[in-house]
């Protein structure tokens, strides 16, 4: 052997190893508009620089997504605070760890000649949710029009639940009176000029009561976080990064937006309202606000939902 094939050799072994970056797969709902930040991290490595290599996972329906998560499926996943608070009391070992959404596009649509003006008008029509019967839209969907208009569209059986990629086509069909719809489907309908909203719930519910509102949130289970912490970290680190450069260059709406077929003045519209989706604060002053919310909900759900909130649904552990 050479003495340069020597000293290589001898130096290999000296050398500490490199460590590599904790592989995290993170789950999302298709169509989900968190998936831009998510495609952002990965693509300007914001993920490796906090060492973590994540892989995007999408999943066409809300249930295909919790199942992943409460399967361990995925590492981390986005979804309701309610469902993942829900969960945790049934015994499902999963927990919020992050303020994601703050319902900025959760808008109830209706066909543009239409005669519902308003929510209020709602009541004894056929309205239809994406988000199933337990998930956190449907519910704000619940205690706004229980609380401030007095009325529940599911006691009177006026709710529905479909896939949001046909429930402009059933308001279109006039199966349905209106549509609870998020963000892309929801601005695609918007751009279109054959839909409007009659009222973003969460700016309803911050008018009403002064409170945020908080509808998606990032959650992991109890055993990738206590053996990778500060690779669940390091996510977070790598998403604030994420959601921030996403501010400062709305133009990586562009390709998302002509793929949805939008025009220019569709990719702003749905730009501007993701923009102001994003919600970074987390802390436990934060969670305790998230309270008054489950107090409400629990007068319009079935006996058993967030009866019991856990202290341990929640951590700020991991908080940049």
């Amino acid at each position: 052997m050479g003495i340069p094939v020597l000293i290589a050799a001898l130096w290999s072994l000296a050398a500490p190893a490199v460590a590599e970056d904790t592989p995290i797969r993170l789950g999302d709902m298709a169509q989900s508009l968190n998936g831009v930040a998510s495609q952002v991290m990965i693509d300007q490595e914001f993920d490796h620089k906090y060492g973590v290599d994540v892989t995007h996972k999408a999943y066409p329906t809300l249930d295909g997504l919790f199942n992943a998560i409460r399967g361990k499926q995925v590492d981390l996943g986005f979804g309701g605070w309610t469902s993942f608070a829900q969960f945790r009391s049934q015994g499902f070992p999963v927990f919020n760890i992050f303020a994601v959404g703050r319902g900025a596009t959760l808008d109830v649509l209706v066909p543009v000649d239409s005669d519902i003006q308003s929510l209020a008008d709602l009541k004894g029509k056929r309205v239809v949710s994406y988000a199933g019967a337990a998930g956190t839209a449907t519910v704000l969907l619940r205690v706004v029009l229980s609380d401030f208009y007095g009325f529940d569209p599911a006691e009177g059986g006026d709710l529905q639940y479909a896939g949001p990629g046909l429930i402009p086509t059933l308001m279109k069909n006039g199966d349905v009176d209106a549509g609870l719809l998020f963000d892309p489907i929801g601005a695609k309908a918007l751009a279109s000029g054959e839909f409007r909203s009659i009222g973003n719930l969460a700016e309803i519910y911050k008018e009403k009561t002064g409170d945020d509102f908080l509808w998606i949130a990032l959650a992991t289970n109890d055993d990738f976080a206590a053996e990778n912490p500060e690779a669940v970290s390091g996510f977070i680190k790598g998403w604030v990064e994420a959601v921030a450069y996403v501010k400062q260059h709305p133009e990586v709406f562009e390709d998302y937006g002509k793929k949805l077929g939008l025009d220019e003045d569709g990719i702003k519209l749905l730009a501007d309202r993701v923009i102001r989706d994003y919600a970074t604060t987390w802390n436990q002053e934060y969670i305790d606000g998230l309270m008054s919310f489950a107090d409400r909900a629990r007068k319009v759900m079935d006996k058993g939902y967030l009866e019991d909130v856990p202290d341990d649904a929640f951590s700020t552990d991991y908080t940049p």
